[in-house]
């Protein structure tokens, strides 16, 4: 009974400490200009404590400022806007060539997707131009023209096939600007709810503390022998 006593007392503290951890993160940011935070499931790369931390797939960096996603298929994209409510993440090309982001972007094994409905178009790599296209000029150079087309257009002879994909929109000099349709979301699994992990990321970093806190240790320590006596004394 005592034992049990002492049991119950020792999961209240260590709640309470849980709790103080999960509500304890202030709101942290890569510039002080910057119109969102940084809060679960994203969290900057080692700069938050353990209890702050978000998960591995939403692991962010601060670079010039700049909020920073990488992704291993294309590289960094600064991030503009997180709206948590929307689960949304307004995004920017630092190379400002959204079309290469579509051509060359990989989401199949990460949390994330697009935001908008996507619309199937093929990347053709043309030797010579068609008048009746606009090719997209951060992908083109001398000698090769680079077109986003819808997959009915028959290639032609001087035209190579470089990638049919999914994305939002096809090239048009009024929607070229790179933050035009960079709007990815995530999804979590269950068990990565953000009330729930948070609340066990914190009761992780609770234990942690009252191992290395000595004072804390010592008040259990005599929690502990407060409740030993009383059962002595029963006796």
């Amino acid at each position: 009974m005592d034992a049990l006593i002492f049991i119950s007392m020792f999961i209240i503290v260590l709640h309470v400490k849980a709790q103080a951890n999960t509500t304890s993160c202030s709101p942290i940011s890569c510039a002080n200009s910057s119109t969102f935070n940084i809060q679960y499931p994203f969290t900057l790369h080692q700069i938050q404590p353990q209890h702050c931390a978000g998960l591995p797939d939403f692991v962010l960096q601060c670079k010039q400022n700049m909020t920073i996603l990488n992704f291993p298929s294309y590289g960094d994209l600064v991030i503009k806007s997180i709206s948590y409510d929307l689960q949304k993440l307004e995004l920017i090309d630092p190379k400002n060539c959204v079309h290469g982001v579509f051509l060359n972007l990989n989401l199949s094994n990460t949390p994330f997707s697009y935001y908008y409905v996507l619309k199937e178009y093929q990347y053709l790599n043309c030797s010579a131009e068609i008048s009746s296209f606009l090719q997209v000029p951060c992908l083109s150079g001398i000698g090769h023209h680079v077109y986003v087309v819808e997959t009915s257009f028959v290639v032609t002879d001087f035209c190579n096939h470089i990638k049919t994909v999914g994305i939002p929109f096809s090239y048009s000099p009024f929607l070229s600007d790179n933050t035009f349709g960079l709007g990815l979301t995530w999804h979590l699994a269950n068990s990565q709810d953000s009330v729930t992990a948070k609340f066990t990321a914190g009761l992780f970093e609770g234990l942690n503390e009252i191992v290395d806190d000595k004072a804390l240790g010592c008040i259990i320590l005599f929690m502990f022998i407060v409740v030993m006596l009383l059962g002595t004394m029963k006796l």
